[in-house]
């Protein structure tokens, strides 16, 4: 977790980050600039967007912070993170079907915001300062969007606080052009986004949650994932253990290879006898996605790869049946098929 790719959090600030913060914080956005008609706006429009804009990073950066400094004594394990994943998904749906008004039941998905905060929006929107899209800017962090609650998590799993605080920033500072485009076209009356955005918000959530359940899974052990799904469908041969490939046994000790790439692990299925200590091998070259964080949930075994090198993982397998490998994320999955 330690060489987490703040880019690769830029971007997902940038892109998905954005639009599910604006869903739950665009209404405080709103009230910046539909109150505040006599103020600093009439010279500078930008202004009071960028007030709530720093208000919003300040705030996440030091809750980053704090966030790397409870990990230094929690650890989270691959299973745990994967039903947060799953709980995450589950999530993004309930928010896409509000947003889509799809039944009354889906308001429950809806974070409300504390009552202190609805009397802080109330007061602070009639104000002329631009102090006060600052202070609504701060208590963004009571209205965390699903995607800002997977990169406190991540932020958790550093058990740094500096890159703690680093990884939040990063996020923030992706979601900031999105709210300005949103601050811009309110500012220009744009009806027609207003009046397409719940959709284009919802079509982006449900393809979040998605993509979040499918990893959730690969991360608890199951087998059950897309990627798999379709390995089955595409490659019939997958599904019968005598094609997959055989640990070597020798001395009493069961060896196997994982050659390990940015697009995950090969071979994905190897084959294990029950009862047999095994000594697995990963091989790396340049690898620096996050199939270095490489796990097998069910076992609770998580090991940091360096970007080049050999690394051995010793673990005995006592149960009959599919035993899941996966990264950290749950984006790239394998499994060694116990056997007697």
């Amino acid at each position: 977790m330690q060489n987490i790719n703040l880019l690769v959090i830029f971007l997902t600030g940038l892109t998905t980050g954005g639009l599910t913060c604006l869903a739950i914080q665009g209404g405080l956005l709103t009230s910046v600039i539909a109150n505040q008609k006599v103020s600093l706006e009439k010279t500078n429009k930008t202004l009071p967007i960028a007030s709530f804009l720093t208000g919003k990073i300040l705030i996440h950066t030091i809750l980053g912070f704090f966030l790397g400094l409870l990990g230094q004594s929690l650890t989270l394990s691959p299973i745990t993170r994967g039903w947060i994943q799953i709980a995450i998904g589950i999530y993004l749906l309930g928010i896409a079907g509000s947003l889509l008004d799809l039944h009354p039941f889906f308001r429950y998905f809806v974070i409300k915001p504390p009552k202190f905060l609805a009397r802080l929006v109330k007061n602070e929107s009639r104000s002329k300062s631009i102090f006060a899209p600052f202070l609504l800017g701060l208590s963004t962090v009571f209205l965390p969007c699903a995607v800002t609650q997977a990169t406190e998590i991540i932020a958790i799993g550093t058990g740094n606080p500096i890159l703690g605080a680093a990884i939040m920033f990063a996020f923030m500072l992706g979601t900031s052009p999105t709210f300005l485009i949103f601050g811009f076209l309110l500012n220009k009356s744009a009806s027609a986004f207003q009046k397409y955005f719940p959709k284009v918000a919802a079509a982006a959530l449900i393809g979040m949650s998605i993509f979040s359940i499918n990893n959730g899974s690969g991360l608890t052990g199951s087998i059950y994932t897309i990627q798999n799904f379709y390995r089955a469908a595409t490659s019939p041969s997958v599904l019968s253990a005598t094609d997959n490939n055989d640990s070597n046994i020798e001395n009493g000790i069961q060896t196997a290879t994982i050659n390990v790439t940015n697009g995950g692990y090969n071979p994905k299925i190897i084959n294990l006898k029950k009862g047999i200590p095994v000594r697995l091998t990963l091989n790396t070259a340049n690898v620096q996605s996050c199939s270095r964080s490489f796990t097998i949930p069910a076992l609770n075994i998580q090991k940091l790869l360096p970007e080049t090198g050999n690394t051995t993982i010793e673990f005995t397998p006592h149960d009959l049946g599919p035993l899941a490998f996966s990264c950290s994320m749950g984006m790239y999955t394998g499994r060694f098929n116990i056997i007697n």
